[in-house]
């Protein structure tokens, strides 16, 4: 794993799968979550965070791209320092409703 020395973050990652070969390597890209007047706020600010990351399947050649989405099927939306996330999402209550 390598990470910026200036923010902490980490850049980029390779995996190995059990014979000790390369298996995924991961890059991501950060950001503020404002394009002209449209903005995500973390409170006073703009949130910042991760914006999509890259993961390439070295042996079978497959890229894959991970992206933050505004929202997506089922009522989910993105939310930024919200107290019920934890209890919407990563409770073994909401776990088992969610998996349904």
């Amino acid at each position: 794993m390598w990470f910026d020395a200036r923010t902490q973050l980490p850049l980029g990652m390779v995996s190995f799968d059990r014979r000790g070969e390369i298996f995924r390597s991961f890059d991501g890209a950060y950001g503020l979550y404002e394009d002209g007047n449209k903005r995500v706020m973390d409170g006073k600010h703009p949130y910042w965070s991760w914006g999509h990351v890259h993961a390439f399947d070295v042996q079978t050649g497959q890229m894959t791209r991970l992206e933050q989405m505004a929202s997506m099927s089922g009522g989910h939306k993105m939310m930024v320092n919200d107290q019920d996330i934890y209890d919407r999402y990563l409770t073994n209550g909401a776990l088992r409703r969610l998996g349904n």
